[in-house]
């Protein structure tokens, strides 16, 4: 790999570009930083290695110059311990990595496996893109779904670590899907774990396994998240409620690609492509110290938010005729269609819920529906002029309770029908086991109550 160093120490530079050469790589270096800004211009690099602080030119200013010249250009920060935060500050900018001086050799190796294997996945992208169920999914009516397509396109043939914000229920997950299945990892695993539902030493297990005897009841070794998702993506749902201790280890795994198994006192190398979502403000709780600064720069080096389904009613028309279609096929109906009147009536709640309340509703109403077509009536939307809610001669109670009423009493038939037998629900019900296992708990269902076919 061609690489260039930047830095005004002529000796550190020397003994780098040494360094580097006699692994194999050419190395080249200046020491004045504007003599580097035209080589920088003039010659292809797979990697730079820019001091931060020269004289002249600050590092800051030379990595807004070399996006410039060259937006693609992978430009790592060297900085001394006292200078991390304009380090960081430089990955905001764009750089893609950063080094702590004196430079140890694992973490240079790191960054180096990290930048060969972004330079392989781009050539493989301008080859040949990815094609498949890919974003197909997503619903882009709207210009900012549409921005959310394109950003997938863009940044699913590198290893970058991506950070899905927005709503609880506007499909976080079905993008970090997309993400992995329109990169060159699509042949490899998907793995997907929700942080708010483990918390603790469970959390630190799940994440990074664990050996035989690490703890009470580790009757056998077991392999992590990290390691199962190896040469895949590993997506981390709910981020933001990962504990301040767990904190640490995940930096470390980001930035050496290895873990420990807890127990364990050998490194195991893993090679993941991370994307992160959550509904909250990460950059506040950062600010507020309630997570860690360095951590979050680490996961949020390339944000897609997504937006509410309110500030998209130009989608609900496809929305609603993509989830109907899937409504119909889960539970073995004929096609599902929306009268006229009730596709108006969809575009007015505001969505507190989102694509997982608009597909409820359509759930239900489809439930109810006779005919295969969707009207007012089969629709649950009290307090809209000329929806179901406004023929009630008794006061509804709200939507969310008669929506859980609903999703309970349609668990429970299948949890019934299969005599508590949860793999053999999710696969009645059409849904992921990890899925149904979120509904049962949140509306307190036991399924071990159903085993002899008794409700209790």
């Amino acid at each position: 790999m061609r690489i260039l160093i930047i830095d005004d120490d002529r000796q550190q530079a020397e003994n780098l570009a040494a360094l580097l050469a006699g692994q194999g790589h050419e190395a080249f270096f200046r020491s004045d930083p504007v003599m580097g800004l035209a080589v920088f211009e003039a010659e292809e690099f797979g990697l730079t290695l820019l001091d931060l602080r020269m004289p002249g030119i600050d590092g800051l200013t030379w990595l807004k110059r070399g996006l410039e010249m060259r937006p693609d250009a992978r430009i790592v920060i060297l900085t001394a311990y006292g200078t991390i935060d304009s380090a960081v500050e430089a990955m905001k900018k764009g750089a893609f990595d950063f080094l702590v001086k004196p430079i140890e050799n694992a973490r240079l190796q790191s960054v180096l496996t990290l930048t060969e294997n972004a330079a392989r996945m781009s050539r493989l992208a301008g080859l040949s893109a990815p094609r498949g169920p890919d974003t197909e999914k997503i619903i882009a009516t709207n210009p900012a779904m549409r921005l959310v397509k394109d950003l997938i396109r863009r940044v699913a043939a590198l290893s970058t670590t991506v950070l899905i914000t927005g709503e609880t229920g506007t499909g976080k997950e079905l993008v970090a899907r997309a993400i992995h299945l329109n990169s060159a990892r699509k042949e490899k695993p998907f793995v997907a774990v929700n942080c708010a539902n483990l918390q603790g030493n469970l959390l630190e297990s799940e994440l990074f396994g664990h050996e035989k005897g690490a703890f009470t009841g580790a009757d056998a070794r077991k392999l992590g998240k990290f390691e199962v998702a190896s040469g895949g993506t590993l997506f981390l749902d709910e981020v933001a409620e990962i504990p301040t201790e767990l904190q640490a280890k995940l930096l470390r795994v980001l930035q050496e690609q290895e873990i420990e198994r807890v127990g364990g006192v050998k490194p195991v190398r893993v090679d993941v492509r991370l994307v992160s979502a959550t509904n909250k403000d990460l950059a506040e709780m950062a600010a507020q110290g309630r997570f860690r600064p360095d951590l979050f720069y680490r996961i949020n080096v390339f944000p897609i938010h997504l937006p509410p389904l309110r500030e998209r009613p130009d989608d609900i028309p496809a929305l609603a005729e993509h989830l109907l279609a899937e409504i119909a096929s889960a539970h073995g109906k004929k096609a599902l269609a929306l009268s006229p009147e009730a596709l108006r009536l969809l575009k007015n709640p505001t969505w507190q819920g989102n694509i997982r309340e608009l597909r409820n509703v359509l759930e239900r109403a489809s439930v109810i529906d006779d005919d295969g077509v969707i009207t007012p009536a089969d629709l649950l939307l009290p307090n809209i002029p000329g929806g179901a809610g406004e023929k009630a001669s008794v006061a509804q109670p709200p939507i969310d309770d008669q929506l859980d009423d609903s999703e309970r009493r349609i668990i429970v038939e299948a949890l019934e029908k299969c005599r508590g037998n949860v793999v053999a629900v999710a696969k009645e019900l059409a849904l992921p086991r990890r899925t149904l296992y979120d509904r049962l708990k949140r509306l307190e269902i036991d399924p071990a109550k159903y085993r002899k076919g008794d409700p209790g």
